[in-house]
């Protein structure tokens, strides 16, 4: 019986083994990937992506609810690329990542405030305030900037920050924790709740850490 019960416990260690090292494989090769992801050239497209991601992760920090609109719904988007929420306000927000020598001119600022004003006739039920932000890493047009003023549009520069801690560390709803990369294809609907011991981070081995495993 003892020889059995020993048999057992080796087993038992063996294949808790197998797993601690597949895992760890795994976590490696997701930090290669990643660190590849970060290392390639972008296309136009995905630039945009990533300052989207980069300016929702900003709010998210921040402690606001974002929606992911543009990466979600793509060529739907309705040119809301990030819904931001908070209690008592609604920030439809568009990201325009391009080279400094372009300009912001005031059609943009048009687009973005008669989709900020759809959204608050025909979505927004809850009585919080709506309001419009665009965010460049370009210029503004001197009109645009008039247009905005009188409009009541946002504007604001920010630069792309490509090393930005985009590892998402989520919690579901059952206490499952899964860590996300920008190319899993959940990454853009997950949301980052920094009060739920949630988490962004840079790297695998820090989601690890935190008792976090690969999203399946």
């Amino acid at each position: 019986m003892q020889y059995v019960l020993i048999s057992i416990v080796i087993l038992v260690l063996t294949v808790c083994a197998i797993v601690i090292i597949r895992r760890s494989n795994a976590d490696r090769k997701a930090q290669r990937a990643l660190d590849e992801y970060l290392r390639q050239p972008l296309s136009s497209e995905e630039v945009g992506r990533f300052y989207e991601r980069y300016i929702g992760h900003l709010y998210e920090t921040d402690g606001y609810d974002v929606v992911y609109n543009g990466a979600v719904n793509g060529f739907d988007d309705l040119g809301r690329d990030l819904i931001v929420k908070c209690a008592d306000e609604v920030l439809i927000v568009q990201t325009k990542c391009w080279a400094k020598s372009k300009l912001i001119q005031e059609k943009h600022v048009f687009q973005l405030f008669g989709t900020m004003t759809y959204f608050k006739r025909t979505l927004e039920k809850n009585g919080r305030h709506v309001r419009a932000v665009l965010f460049t890493t370009a210029r503004y047009s001197d009109v645009a900037k008039d247009a905005a003023k009188v409009l009541g549009v946002e504007l604001r520069t920010e630069e792309l920050n490509r090393s930005y801690p985009m590892i998402k560390c989520n919690v579901s709803a059952s206490g499952e924790k899964t860590y996300h990369l920008p190319f899993d294809p959940s990454y853009d609907k997950i949301k980052i709740d920094l009060h739920r011991e949630n988490y962004f981070v840079h790297s695998v081995k820090e989601a690890v850490e935190k008792g976090f495993r690969r999203a399946g």
